[in-house]
């Protein structure tokens, strides 16, 4: 069974390189930005906007999934957009979430250690690093300093914690549904 999921992973992995290497270089049509905008509060577009396509395109399919799945709440379509946002940050490129994903399956306790550490100087070679390993974190933050709605920075912050349990705002069952339905948009996409 173990080995089954690996597969699973693998082949998700490299159909996601893929689809990072086809939309690299290409922006969003102006549809598809004028799409993103009708989500997000002006102050969180530059957000968006300082994201490498591929990201955009990303986080652009995460909401249509989620929103084919009828779930168009207005906090978990901020979420889908900026989930990624932080990773924009910090001289993040494709060399190191590839280093990333084969370091998790290779030694997953020097990945968990990543996030762990204290932040190094940016310019330093393990900068790039830790902010992939943080990136909910400090995505939820900016999306904060944005105005965005609290609801979803917590659903940012927390994107990446399979099984969280959630906590507070609009009933505990319903945090935790929008939470469920944006790990698996993200996921699939």
């Amino acid at each position: 069974m173990k080995e089954v999921a690996w597969l699973h992973r693998a082949v998700y992995r490299v159909r996601q390189f893929g689809s990072a290497l086809a939309t690299r270089g290409r922006p969003l049509a102006e549809a598809e930005r004028t799409e993103v905008r009708v989500w997000l509060p002006t102050a969180a577009w530059p957000l968006f906007d300082a994201m490498p396509h591929n990201d955009q395109h990303h986080s652009l399919n995460v909401l249509r999934s989620l929103r084919a799945a009828d779930r168009a709440d207005p906090a978990l379509m901020q979420a889908a957009l900026l989930h990624d946002a932080a990773k924009s940050t910090g001289g993040v490129t494709l060399f190191h979430r590839i280093a990333v994903v084969l370091l998790k399956v290779a030694r997953p306790d020097w990945a968990a250690r990543l996030s762990q550490t204290p932040v190094p100087a940016p310019g330093n070679l393990r900068y790039p690093f830790w902010v992939l390993a943080n990136h909910p974190q400090l995505g939820a933050e900016m999306a904060a300093a944005a105005g965005c709605d609290p609801l979803a920075v917590k659903l940012i912050r927390w994107h990446q914690e399979m099984g969280r349990r959630a906590e507070g705002q609009r009933g505990r069952g319903d945090v935790e549904i929008l939470l469920t339905a944006l790990q698996a948009a993200d996921g699939d996409n």
